[in-house]
């Protein structure tokens, strides 16, 4: 019996590890994604009209190739 309560308790603690270890992985990615955002917030602030323009067009143009990418490996 009280090894069944025991396993029980290890897999509720297991459980709550798991889920708390989520959750801060979740919070790591959304500050690394804050921080990405505020790096290319700045960077395109320091260009000029045309520069960001160019700058713009780059990131689209990376985002196709990505989306490109995706769906050949998918097929």
């Amino acid at each position: 019996m009280l090894r069944k309560v025991k396993a029980a308790r290890d897999a509720a603690v297991k459980q709550i590890q798991k889920a708390d270890d989520e959750s801060k992985a979740e919070e790591r990615a959304q500050e690394r994604e804050k921080a990405k955002r505020a790096k290319r917030d700045q960077e395109l602030n320091a260009l000029d009209a045309k520069a960001q323009k160019k700058y713009l067009e780059k990131e689209r143009e990376k985002e196709m190739k990505r989306g490109m990418k995706k769906q050949t490996t998918r097929a």
